[in-house]
C-alpha cells in the first residue's frame, strides 16, 4: 500500500483510488505521515448517508498514531455501483479480498451504522485480517420495532411518498425527545430532512438495497474475537443501548461503553468523549478508568440494561380510536403512550392488516403507526412518524412528563 502523505480535509472530496475486484469496483483513499507505512491501518466504514468528507475530523485525529484507509464498498458511501445479488456476508468478504489484493497487514475498522455491521462480519469471518474492531451504531436489526419500521421506510418510497419517508427517517436517526440533550442543531436537522426529501432515483434503489441486506440478514452466526470496542449513545433509539451491550456481551473480548448525551450519531455529536476512548483503545493501551462523557460497563451489566428507553404510561385521556385507511374504526383505550409507540385495549380483529392505521384522540393529530403484536396484553404498536405536525405535537405532550434517567443510570 502507498499511502499520500499530504492529507487535508479538501482531499476527501477529491477523486478515490479504484480497486476492481473481478466485477466490483471498490473506492478508496488512504493516507499515512509515511508512504509506506508498514502499521496496522484503521479502517473507516461509514454509514448509509455518509461519505468521506464526513470523516475529515477523525482522519486527522488518527493520523497522528495510525495510518488511515476509507473505504466505500458497492452502493455505499460515494460508490454509485449497485449491487443487488451482494448480502452483508458477501461485502464484508470484499473487505477481505482488498486486504490481500493490497497486501493490508491486520486492519483496524471502525464500523458506524450500516458500516458496524459490515465491520462485525469482517472481522468475524476473517479474523486473520483483523488487528481490533470498534463499533458505533451497530445494525443487527433483530427487534422487531426497528424492522418494521425500515419495511415501512421501503413501501413509502415504493409509492412515491418521500416527504412521508423523510420525516420517518430522521425521527429514527435523530431522537427527536432528546434533541436538547443532545445539541442537535435545528440548521443541522433540516439539512438532513431536505437530504432525505431529495433523494435521486439512484440513491433511493441504493437506500433500497443495502436496507433488503439488513432485512434479509439472518444474524451473527459468530461474533469477532477480536479485541472489540462497542460505544452507544445513551439516547440512540435506533440503535439502542441495550442492543449493543448484547452484541459486545456475544463476543469474547469486547468491552462496551455508553456515551453520554449522544444518538445514533455518537462519533459526531460527542467527538472528545469517543476520542477518549477510541484513542487508546487502537493504540492497544487499558482503557481508562474513568472518561468524561462515558461510562463503561461492566460485565456483569451488558444482559441487564434496561430495554425500555422513553416512558411509556397511561395518559390522562385514555380514549381513542384506530382508524384504518381503507375503512373501519374501532374504539381502544391507550394503557400506555409513548413517543415511539403505544400498547391499546380494545375488541379488534384477530387479523388486522399491515400498514393505513391511525391512532386519533380528542387531544392530538391522528398519528400514523404500525402493528407490531397482539397478545393477552393487548395490541402493541409503533409510531411511524411521517407525519410532522403529529409527531411534534406528541413529542410536546411526551415532554410535559419527566423522562427516565438514561440506560446508563
Amino acid at each position: 500500500m502507498h499511502y499520500r502523505t499530504d492529507y487535508s480535509a479538501a482531499l476527501l472530496a477529491g477523486r478515490p483510488e479504484l480497486l476492481c475486484l473481478g466485477r466490483w469496483q471498490l473506492h478508496y483513499q488512504a493516507y499515512s505521515r509515511h508512504a509506506d507505512d508498514r502499521r496496522a491501518p484503521v479502517l473507516l466504514l461509514g454509514g448509509a448517508f455518509q461519505s468521506f468528507r464526513s470523516f475529515a475530523n477523525e482522519v486527522q485525529e488518527l493520523l497522528d498514531e495510525h495510518p488511515v484507509i476509507l473505504l466505500d464498498l458497492p452502493s455505499q458511501g460515494g460508490n454509485l455501483q449497485l449491487a443487488p445479488e451482494l448480502g452483508l456476508e458477501a461485502l464484508a468478504d470484499l473487505i477481505a479480498a482488498f486486504a490481500c489484493e493490497l497486501q493490508l497487514p491486520p486492519l483496524q475498522p471502525i464500523g458506524l451504522s450500516y458500516g458496524s455491521a459490515l465491520a462485525a462480519l469482517f472481522a468475524a469471518r476473517h479474523p486473520q485480517h483483523c488487528a481490533r474492531l470498534l463499533l458505533a451504531g451497530i445494525t443487527a436489526f433483530g427487534r422487531s420495532g426497528a424492522r418494521r419500521l425500515l419495511e415501512e421506510s421501503l413501501a413509502l418510497l415504493a409509492e412515491g411518498e418521500l416527504g412521508a419517508f423523510a420525516q420517518g427517517a430522521l425521527s429514527g436517526l435523530l431522537n427527536p425527545l432528546r434533541a436538547a440533550e443532545v445539541g442537535i442543531a435545528t440548521v443541522f436537522r433540516k439539512a438532513l430532512l431536505r437530504q432525505l426529501q431529495r433523494l435521486s432515483p439512484a440513491e433511493i434503489e441504493r437506500y433500497r438495497q443495502n436496507s433488503r441486506r439488513l432485512l434479509d440478514f439472518p444474524g451473527f452466526s459468530r461474533h469477532p474475537a477480536c479485541p472489540t470496542l462497542v460505544l452507544a449513545g445513551s439516547h440512540d433509539h435506533f440503535t439502542q443501548p441495550w442492543e449493543h451491550a448484547h452484541f459486545a456481551a456475544a463476543c469474547p473480548a469486547a468491552e462496551c461503553a455508553l456515551i453520554h448525551g449522544a444518538d445514533h450519531l455518537a462519533q459526531f455529536e460527542r467527538r472528545a468523549a469517543c476520542a477518549a476512548l477510541y484513542a487508546p483503545f487502537l493504540r492497544g493501551a487499558e482503557l481508562p478508568s474513568h472518561s468524561l462523557g462515558s461510562t463503561r460497563l461492566a460485565p456483569s451489566q451488558l444482559l441487564q440494561l434496561d430495554k425500555r428507553q422513553e416512558p411509556r404510561r397511561p395518559p390522562p385521556q385514555r380514549r381513542a380510536q384506530l382508524r384504518h385507511g381503507e375503512g373501519g374504526t374501532w374504539p381502544v383505550e391507550m394503557a400506555e403512550l409513548g413517543f415511539f409507540g403505544c400498547l391499546l385495549l380494545g375488541d379488534l380483529p384477530a387479523e388486522l392488516p399491515a400498514r393505513g392505521w391511525q391512532l386519533c384522540t380528542a387531544e392530538l393529530p391522528p398519528l400514523p403507526l404500525l402493528p407490531l403484536r397482539q397478545g393477552e396484553r393487548g395490541l402493541a404498536c409503533v409510531f411511524s412518524h411521517t407525519d410532522a405536525q403529529a409527531s411534534a405535537a406528541l413529542a410536546a405532550q411526551i415532554s410535559t412528563a419527566a423522562l427516565p434517567a438514561a440506560a446508563c443510570a
